[in-house]
């Protein structure tokens, strides 16, 4: 589960910057800065592919064993993105930008499960051959030999 547990934070916190470009470039785009738009667009469309991305890494987290929340949040959140392009194509801007709150919050909320989820341990316990070998054929210790003492050590 360790490498897709990994991909899956890499693709959340590309995700998470992203989103933020995305509020940056709708600020500077209200804010009068008309050109902005287009880079609006183009960042929701890479924006989508890094969710979808997100959620094929989350698919691979949940076969491996990991939480369950975050592939239906996943899911969720390419559908959303999806319908927030059809709502900006659309021009349907009170709407837009109140799926565009809700989608930046629930990336937050994705990221926070995502970069709070421990990663298990990179290589399991190393087996050695006294592991390996069944107790039966394990040799009992030995009596302590009496005939040595202290002098006969020397």
């Amino acid at each position: 589960m360790r490498p897709s547990l990994l991909s899956l934070r890499i693709t959340a916190g590309i995700l998470s910057v992203l989103i933020f470009g995305q509020v940056a470039l709708a600020g500077g785009f209200l804010g009068g800065h008309y050109d902005m738009l287009a880079l609006h667009g183009l960042l929701a469309r890479v924006l989508t592919v890094v969710a979808l991305l997100t959620a094929v890494a989350a698919f691979f987290v949940r076969r491996a064993g990991g939480p369950r929340s975050v592939l239906p949040a996943a899911i969720v959140l390419v559908v959303a993105l999806v319908g927030e392009i059809a709502l900006g194509l659309a021009r349907a801007v009170s709407l837009h930008v109140f799926l565009g709150v809700v989608l930046v919050s629930a990336v937050v909320v994705l990221a926070q499960r995502v970069l709070t989820t421990p990663l298990p341990a990179k290589d399991p316990v190393a087996k050695t051959p006294a592991a390996e070998t069944p107790a039966a054929e394990i040799p009992a210790p030995s009596a302590p030999d009496e005939t040595l003492t202290p002098e006969a050590v020397r």
